[in-house]
């Protein structure tokens, strides 16, 4: 574990492993733990795996606020400070989010997106909605019952031994939960995503009930040339319950693009059973 002081904020980050840069941002109330079951990666990629701020071990003192743009912000000085020019990055859910607010802020730091189980859009009528009906009921919660509701409402398979291999993904710090659910649910990337320019994968998994199936197959249709992979039996965190399924989708798409003389483009849709 390393770390690293960007904005005026302490980042924790774990480095495994050597190659081209591959960043792995964590979704919403997680910790960069939560992608134990993608290290593997490390033996063909530089894996640069943080915390963000206020989750995990990294810091958000008093003055500093939660948003998808801070959090950008955040890595892409992460980048300038370990000297990369360029990078993969890939995220899940919320880490998606922030993905997408990385290339509108400096789409010449993007080498590739990979954006897994996330949205681009939430209404304002519908964000509104959410966080009033749902906020008291998140605030009355221990941070223990708020994990554990959190992995049955993410999983496909709901035994014991998942649960298990689910709950260390949680980021102990409860307090930076509820405004960095709120900022996700102010997000409009409508018009970004026609633009993006540079090969992009999108991962779905079938029995996603957090961020629906439906918001990837859009964001699929919008982004150029982008590509579409399908797991079948997982729910939101298939890089925990299909983390097989859900490295190969990565390894394929990056190899399959980059290690040819001419990379391809063309759009194409795989589903993993």
């Amino acid at each position: 574990m390393y770390n690293v002081v960007v904005n005026d904020i302490t980042l924790y980050y774990d480095r495994l492993g050597t190659g081209e840069p591959l960043v792995l941002i964590h979704g919403l109330g997680e910790r960069k733990e939560g992608w134990k079951y993608q290290h593997e990666l490390a033996n063909h990629y530089d894996l640069i795996i943080p915390d963000l701020r206020g989750f995990g071990k990294s810091t958000l003192p008093d003055n500093k606020e939660i948003s998808i743009t801070n959090f950008a912000k955040d890595i892409l000085a992460l980048l300038d400070k370990l000297n990369i020019k360029t990078a993969h990055i890939c995220g899940l859910s919320m880490g998606g989010i922030i993905a997408q607010e990385i290339y509108k802020l400096d789409s010449s730091k993007v080498q590739s997106l990979i954006l897994a189980n996330s949205i681009f859009y939430v209404p304002k009528w519908l964000g509104n909605f959410i966080y009033k009906s749902r906020k008291k009921k998140i605030e009355q919660l221990t941070p223990e019952e708020h994990k554990m509701i959190s992995t049955e409402r993410c999983l496909y398979t709901k035994d014991r031994k998942m649960i298990e291999k689910v709950l260390p993904a949680w980021s102990d710090k409860f307090n930076s939960f509820i405004p960095a659910w709120k900022a996700c649910l102010e997000i409009d990337y409508r018009t970004l995503l026609p633009t993006i320019d540079v090969p992009t994968l999108v991962i779905l998994c079938k029995n996603d009930k957090i961020c629906r199936p439906y918001n990837q197959k859009k964001m699929h249709k919008l982004i150029p040339n982008s590509q579409l992979v399908t797991i079948k039996k997982a729910g939101h965190v298939g890089k925990i319950e299909k983390p097989d399924e859900f490295n190969h989708a990565i390894l394929h798409f990056l190899q399959s693009t980059y290690d040819q003389d001419h990379p391809t483009s063309a759009q194409f849709f795989m589903e993993i059973k």
